[in-house]
């Protein structure tokens, strides 16, 4: 095989791989900050869905009645 047909392949295999291991770095610590923003909130008082809700990327059908519904 070519040198430059082995290389580029081993580094679209590298890059793959660390997209990968970075989003999934990223959803770990995303997960965990609100599970510590929840305990703070539940400690302070605070609603705990709506700092679950302030998380939330798609749209949820239990955020949406909640943002519907609470009163500010």
């Amino acid at each position: 095989m070519n040198k430059d047909l082995i290389t580029i392949s081993i580094s679209a295999v590298i890059v793959l791989s660390t997209a990968i291991i970075g989003l999934i770095v990223y959803n770990i610590n995303d997960r965990n900050n609100m599970a510590k923003n929840i305990e703070a909130a539940i400690s302070r008082g605070v609603d705990p869905l709506s700092v679950k809700c302030a998380y939330e990327t798609n749209s949820n059908p239990i955020c949406i009645t909640y943002a519907a519904t609470s009163k500010k």
